[in-house]
């Protein structure tokens, strides 16, 4: 069965915004001027950038898991008696 259309605004927000967590990781690490220190011998700027980045990629894999857990055919069978 077809998705409603407020699911496929929902997955396209939600995909936008974690492209923009692991855009704004990638600049923060690799291409921001700033300097916080260092820590364990890494730049912590770096380390900042790797956590937006991870959560980015974790924010992709939520959205997959959404669109996933809104397919209406897998629901089919529970009602069937």
């Amino acid at each position: 069965m077809k998705r409603p259309v407020a699911i496929w605004i929902n997955v396209t927000f939600r995909l936008i915004v974690a492209f923009a967590y692991f855009l704004l990781g990638l600049y923060v690490a690799f291409y921001s001027e700033f300097d916080l220190g260092t820590n364990f011998g890494v730049p912590t700027i770096v380390l900042f950038g790797l956590l937006f980045m991870a959560y980015g990629v974790f924010r992709i894999w939520r959205s997959y898991a959404y669109f996933k857990s809104t397919d209406e055919e897998e629901d089919d069978e529970y009602q069937k008696y």
